[in-house]
């Protein structure tokens, strides 16, 4: 009987404590070894995980293997799971490798060679399809490992919104929201594209990586330039109005003293003349023609965010300071010879409603914003730039020498059968007959000497920039004697934010002087005199045998000085992320001093002997406060920009113009305090206040849908009570039709976008208190017993409203080959109605006329075109091309009883509104020399009324060529300007309604064509002492009137940039010396004028002077060096 051991609870056992063991050991050995097993199948995995199919290499050979069997041995030796169906794998295929070290993709490329077949690779799974299938076989599930997120920034580290981040090869993707920021998940295989318009597309590969900054370098394409606009800026890609620039590169080519002539021949639709080629002289523009009757004309500018009136006595529809003043021997004064061109960064120009809606009735007839440079994130440092030029008139009016002039003049009397004496024919009788003055040249001949010198320091870091500058001018004239002008100016911009970024403070601030010292009279007027005249008599005094003398011009001195004082200030702070309040605040004052002086000497003594001064002083203040918020958010994949706002601006003009005279002292002439008598000439106060409420709203759809709406409630001073307030807006859209999808087939178009705008504006450009019964002092004409009296100058009119213009605006703006050529189309048509003109009145009103609105139509449209080219682009030369033409035309669609109205004779429907009625000349009577005027009515008689045909008048078209090019040091950049217009087209008979050689008056070499016996057919009528009737409608008539087209080699600038190494021992940053020419030649189709852009006719479109001979653009060249420490 066995033994049985008992064991009681508890007790110990030493068998079992071995069991129990044993079973532990088993147990232990049992997850040993499967977690060996796991961790060489993680270890294996993980190998081939952590690459792909395109990184991983392997060596591998078969030999005349059926393509299963090498499949399956490509996927023992590679570590990837291949998964296919063994339906698609010919078995009977045989495969052969050459042993080598291949990745395994390319491995795979070689075994499917041939066959139908293609692979995709999900992780460590390769999977084989059909080619022709649009899924795979084995549908795999993209799984992303993590989340990936950070921050879009350009190469200052600006956080860059709306930047789309997309997976390649997927369709995955997402944006940067407002702050630049993304968060998106991937696989660590996964490459990121990170692109947006304007900038190069960067690729990121994920790997490891959970957190990732980039930096988008921008490209380099005229589509990424900043361009100003109201309250904001845009980009030329970006923007959904019509707006041209020209940036400071661009004018610091040009050795210009006024800034708006450096647009010449830049600017599509922008239409520039000068008056005359002298220090301070008048500056005429107009932007997209004319669209109105009688209302101004004049561009809205604004300097730093504060208007730039151009006006005194409250009228605006002149651009001279002394429209109320008295004028020189330049005309018209511009208040833009104070602003130094070198201080200005940028002058951006908005044409259509919705560039300009934002300013309302003030942007009417377009805007043009000047931007001064301001100083930048950078050590301090100072520039100097100083040039020296020298100008000569470059065209004389080929006139009659003496002979000629004198055979003229016996064939004169000889054809009127009179005979010369001393009395009516000094110059063929007491003159000496030899003697000879080139009379364009005795005057015009000389060299005006201009220096400038302009110093700027500039500085500042992340949170402070500024920048002083200072510029001394000195400009010659070409007259004889000490004529010419000072300038003087000073700049100082400034600008803070806070650390936090929240709060930001904006400073500019300019003063300038310009001092002149001219004739009185613009002496280019004496071409004609005869040039035998004598300047002095016997006694050494002038001679006034014909009435005047060229000296007395001279003596006659004309002394003006203009101060400016402009300055503005933009405060803003961030309440939110999306909003900020800003503000800016301008105040500008302009005041013009002037004094026209008459010694005795200068006076003919037949006429009078006593000396006079006529002295004027008028002055012009100006201040804006506009209070506005802007808010910025990302809404879907959007940016949507509001703005809202009001505006308060005022403008007080005062002037007075006094006559002294009984000088005791010659020496005291320049003082009116010490006349011996003192009249009021003139005497003015005008107050205009404008007032408004705008809002703007700008959405934008991943940089290819661009909308904007813009409204504005405008009250004006000018109107009524019951008519002060108008509500204008327009609404712009864009589309950028290159960013579709479906454009991506065509490299060649890298840009394309169609854009359009409508909108609605007012204009209110006339006299202040015009909707008033006005009265002035009547003189001694109305004096009762001896009192002076008040007499109404024009009645109240209390139905005085806007006139408004409605505003179309098409375009299409394409780029090719990567944005090397750059071509913009636009498209305008503006109808404007209500007009604001003078309506006559009744003589028993005591008045002729008073300003009210008339329902005719005006219908301005044009086309302007805008070509930028990148020629040639490689590392050490760069050429590069830009045109622009525009095409303009204007008519008069509608005018209520205009046969009977007072406009009869100065408009026609169907006709451009500042046409010109003239006769036609039919010819030269064979037979008797006399002009030939066309009778129109067939009645017998020549009437002003009924026989005067409308001309062709303005400029139908216009623009402008430039070529910039630059080898390693070098560049030479030039710009053509052309002009196709109508005008004066000779000298004979502008003003004169008398005949050839009547008078003491030399011709050009065109009137040896005259006339001379019976039977001649001569193309100028005869030589005459004595008139006729036919004189008088020859001088009205479109004998004198025609093509006055030309081609202007507006600028030449050739510059060299000093090499650097030159220059580290001086301590010089940069330097480059430069030489630059301004008007170097002119090809006009006529000769007979000095120069065809100064003397336009003054018609309705008021784009030149209205007189033949005006004064020239100056050749002018020269030489300069800019240094930069």
């Amino acid at each position: 009987m066995p033994k049985v051991l008992l064991l009681q609870k508890g007790a110990y056992c030493p068998i079992r404590k071995q069991r129990v063991q044993l079973l532990f050991l088993m147990r232990l050995s049992l997850c040993v070894c499967a977690l060996f097993a796991l961790s060489l199948n993680l270890f294996a995995t993980g190998l081939v995980s952590g690459q792909s199919i395109t990184s991983s290499i392997i060596t591998f050979e078969v030999h005349n293997e059926n393509l299963k069997a090498s499949i399956e041995k490509l996927q023992q030796e590679s570590g990837f799971s291949i998964f296919y169906s063994s339906t698609l794998l010919n078995t009977d295929r045989k495969v052969t490798l050459e042993k080598a070290s291949r990745t395994v993709a390319r491995t795979l490329d070689l075994l499917l060679q041939g066959t139908d077949l293609t692979y995709i690779e999900k992780g460590n799974k390769v999977i084989l399809q059909e080619k022709k299938q649009s899924a795979p076989v084995l549908a795999p599930v993209y799984a992303a490992d993590k989340r990936l997120s950070g921050i879009v920034t350009d190469e200052q580290g600006n956080p860059i919104p709306g930047v789309t981040i997309r997976l390649k090869n997927n369709s995955k993707h997402t944006a940067t929201d407002q702050n630049g920021h993304y968060s998106i998940e991937v696989a660590e295989n996964d490459v990121l594209l990170f692109s947006y318009i304007g900038y190069t597309t960067e690729e990121v590969f994920a790997g490891d990586k959970t957190s990732l900054v980039v930096r988008l370098k921008p490209t380099y394409s005229n589509l990424n330039e900043v361009q100003v606009i109201g309250y904001g800026s845009t980009t030329k890609r970006s923007n959904t109005g019509a707006v041209s620039s020209i940036t400071a590169q661009e004018i610091s080519r040009q050795t210009v003293t006024n800034p708006l002539t450096a647009l010449q021949g830049h600017i599509a639709g922008m239409q520039i003349t000068q008056d005359n080629g002298l220090p301070g002289g008048g500056i005429r523009v107009q932007i997209r023609g004319l669209n109105t009757a009688s209302a101004g004309f004049v561009p809205l500018y604004v300097v730093d965010g504060v208007p730039f009136t151009l006006f005194n006595g409250g009228q605006p529809t002149s651009d001279a300071l002394n429209a109320y003043g008295i004028s020189g021997a330049n005309g018209n004064i511009s208040p833009f010879s104070v602003i130094n061109p070198e201080d200005i960064e940028r002058i951006d120009v908005l044409k259509d409603a919705d560039a300009t809606a934002i300013y309302g009735s003030r942007g009417a007839n377009g805007v043009v914003l000047i931007t001064t440079k301001r100083g930048s994130q950078r050590k301090t440092q100072l520039n100097v730039n100083v040039y020296h030029s020298l100008g000569t008139v470059n065209h004389y009016i080929p006139m009659m020498n003496t002979q000629e002039y004198l055979q003229m003049r016996r064939d004169a009397f000889a054809n009127s059968g009179v005979t010369p004496t001393a009395s009516n024919a000094k110059d063929l009788t007491v003159w000496d007959q030899n003697a000879y003055t080139d009379w364009q040249k005795w005057a015009l001949g000389g060299t005006a000497h201009t220096t400038n010198a302009t110093a700027s320091i500039s500085g500042g870091n992340a949170q402070n920039s500024f920048l002083f500058s200072s510029t001394y001018r000195k400009e010659g004239a070409v007259f004889p004697g000490n004529f010419g002008a000072n300038n003087y100016s000073g700049r100082l911009n400034a600008t803070h934010s806070s650390l936090n970024g929240k709060f930001s403070i904006g400073f500019s601030g300019n003063y300038a002087y310009m001092g002149s010292n001219m004739p009185v009279a613009d002496i280019s007027s004496i071409y004609n005199l005869p040039p035998n005249l004598p300047l002095y008599n016997s006694d050494g005094k002038l001679n006034w045998d014909i009435g005047s003398n060229p000296m007395a011009f001279l003596i006659q001195k004309n002394n003006a000085s203009t101060t400016n004082f402009l300055t503005n200030l933009n405060l803003g702070y961030k309440l939110t992320k999306e909003l900020t309040l800003k503000a800016n605040l301008g105040y500008s004052l302009t005041r013009l001093q002037q004094t026209n002086a008459t010694p005795a000497r200068s006076i003919n003594s037949t006429r009078s002997t006593d000396n006079k001064l006529n002295y004027a002083d008028n002055q012009n203040g100006n201040y804006i406060i506009e209070p506005f918020a802007e808010y910025n958010k990302m809404i879907s994949k959007g940016k949507l920009l509001v703005v809202a706002g009001a505006t308060f601006q005022q403008n007080k003009s005062t002037g007075i113009s006094l006559a002294g005279s009984n000088y005791s002292n010659e020496s005291l002439l320049n003082s009116i305090g010490s006349a011996g008598t003192v009249t009021v000439s003139y005497n003015n106060y005008s107050l205009y206040k404008y007032s408004a409420v705008f809002g703007r709203v700008n959405y934008s759809w991943q940089e290819k849908y661009l909308l904007d709406a813009t409204f504005r409630r405008d009250g004006s001073s000018r109107f009524g009570p019951s008519h002060r307030f108008g509500n204008f807006g327009a609404i712009g859209a864009a589309w950028i039709f290159t960013q579709e999808d479906f454009m991506h087939a065509l490299p060649v178009l890298s840009f394309g976008k169609l854009r359009a705008s409508y909108g609605v504006t007012g204009n209110d450009q006339i006299s202040n208190y015009q909707y008033n019964a006005l009265y002035s002092g009547g003189g001694s004409f109305y004096a009762y017993m001896g009192t002076s009296t008040l007499v109404p100058s024009t009645i109240a009119n209390p139905n005085l409203h806007w006139e408004s213009t409605r505003k179309t605006d098409l375009a299409l703006e394409l780029g090719f080959f990567k944005d090397r050529i750059l071509l913009k189309t636009d498209f305008y048509n503006n109808r404007s109605t209500d007009l604001l003109v003078y309506v006559a009145t009744a003589g028993q009103t005591g008045t002729t006329s008073y300003t009210g609105n008339l329902p005719a139509v005006v219908q301005n449209r044009g086309w302007e075109f805008e070509l930028n080219t990148i020629n040639i682009s490689t590392r050490d030369f760069r050429w590069t091309s830009s045109f622009n033409l525009t095409l303009n035309k204007n008519k008069l669609k509608s005018f209520p009883d205009l046969a009977s109205s007072t406009y009869a004779s100065s408009y026609v429907i169907g006709a451009p509104i500042d046409v010109t009625k003239r006769f036609h000349f039919q010819g030269v009577d064979p037979a008797t020399g006399l002009p030939v005027i066309q009778d129109q009515d067939k009645d017998g008689t020549i009437s002003f009324t009924t026989d005067m045909i409308p001309m062709k008048t303005g400029t139908p078209y216009y623009g402008g060529f430039s070529n910039s090019l630059s080898y390693k040091g070098f560049s030479l950049d030039f710009t053509f300007q052309f002009n196709h217009r109508y005008g004066y087209i000779n000298n004979t008979l502008t003003s004169v309604y008398s005949p050839y050689g009547s008078g003491y008056t030399n011709q050009s070499k065109a009137i040896l064509d005259r006339w001379k016996q019976a039977g001649d057919n001569a193309p100028f009528p005869a030589a005459a002492t004595t008139n006729n009737s036919a004189y008088s409608y020859l001088a009205s008539s479109d004998y004198n009137w025609g093509n006055a087209s030309f081609i202007k080699f507006k600028t030449l600038s050739l510059t060299y940039a000093l090499p650097a190494d030159w220059l580290k021992l001086a301590r010089i940053s940069s330097a480059s010396i430069y030489a630059r020419a301004q008007n170097l030649f002119t090809w006009a189709k006529q000769k007979y004028t000095l120069d065809p852009e100064t003397t336009l006719p003054g018609t309705g479109s008021n784009l030149g002077t209205g007189q033949y001979i005006a004064f020239p653009q100056l050749r002018t060249i020269a030489v300069g060096l800019n240094l930069t420490f």
